[in-house]
C-alpha cells in the first residue's frame, strides 16, 4: 500500500512547466518569443498555462492532496499534507473495510502505523526512498506534462475554474490499443493554483478512476509522531 499511495501521488502531481516561447505560427493566444531567445517549436499554450499552476503550486509552502482512486483493495482514499521541502504526512483508507494505514516523513526521519497501533520508525533504506519519491513528484520540476488542450471555463464543486484534457499521444498508425480514459486538470480562475486533476472515463465522468484536489489549510502542521512503539 505505502508505495502504490506513492506513485498515485507522483501521478497527481509530477509535472512541471515547459518553456514559454512559442515558435512561429504557434495557435492564436501565444506569448510571443522574447528578443534574443529562440523560439520554441510545437508550442502550447494551454500546457503552459497547466505548467504555470503546477509551477506555482511547489512554489507554495504547504498543501493537501485530498484523492479518491480504485486499487486492488477497491475504492481507497488517501490525503497526503506537505510541508516542502521534506515533510510529508500520509493517510490511506480502504473504504470497504476502513482499513487505514498512515506514514510520516520529517527530514531524514520517518514513522508509519496500522489503524490504532503505535507509530513506528522506518528503516532508513525506506525513508530514503520516500524522499526521493517526494522529490521527484513534487519538489523537482520534470521535463514534460504532456500536450493539454484548453477546455474553457467552468464550474467545480461550487469553484470557478479554467479546464484542460490531456490530449492523446499515440500515432493514428499506432497498433497499440487505444485507452479511452481522459485526464482533466482545473486551475482556479482567480489564484491560478491547481484545483483538481481527475482520471475520467467516456460516458461515466461523474465517477472518476482517479481524482486529486488541492487544498492549503492554514494550520497545517507535519511533526514527528508522539506515541512511538519502542524497539
Amino acid at each position: 500500500m505505502r508505495r502504490i499511495a506513492l506513485l498515485f501521488a507522483a501521478l497527481a502531481i509530477g509535472a512541471a512547466p515547459a518553456a514559454s516561447q512559442p515558435a512561429p505560427g504557434a495557435p492564436p493566444g501565444a506569448p510571443p518569443a522574447k528578443p534574443g531567445e529562440k523560439a520554441k517549436e510545437n508550442a502550447n499554450p494551454c500546457r503552459d498555462e497547466v505548467a504555470a499552476a503546477l509551477q506555482k503550486l511547489r512554489k507554495s509552502s504547504w498543501f493537501r492532496m485530498n484523492t479518491s482512486m480504485i486499487t486492488e483493495q477497491g475504492p481507497t482514499t488517501m490525503q497526503v499534507d506537505y510541508v516542502l521541502p521534506d515533510r510529508m504526512h500520509q493517510k490511506v483508507t480502504v473504504q470497504a473495510t476502513q482499513q487505514q494505514s498512515e506514514m510520516i516523513l520529517v527530514g531524514e526521519d520517518g514513522w508509519s502505523k496500522e489503524g490504532a497501533s503505535d507509530w513506528k520508525p522506518l528503516p532508513n533504506a525506506i525513508v530514503q526512498d520516500l524522499k526521493a519519491q517526494v522529490r521527484q513528484s513534487v519538489v523537482e520540476e520534470q521535463t514534460d506534462i504532456g500536450n493539454f488542450s484548453c477546455k474553457g471555463r467552468t464550474q467545480f464543486e461550487g469553484r470557478d475554474v479554467l479546464s484542460y484534457k490531456l490530449e492523446d499521444e499515440v500515432a493514428p498508425d499506432s497498433t497499440a490499443p487505444k485507452n479511452e480514459t481522459f485526464r482533466m486538470f482545473y486551475v482556479d480562475v482567480t489564484t491560478g493554483l491547481p484545483v483538481s486533476n481527475a482520471l475520467l472515463a467516456p460516458g461515466r465522468e461523474t465517477k472518476p478512476l482517479f481524482k486529486a484536489v488541492y487544498a492549503f489549510p492554514l494550520d497545517m502542521k507535519i511533526e514527528p509522531p508522539a506515541n512511538i512503539a519502542k524497539p
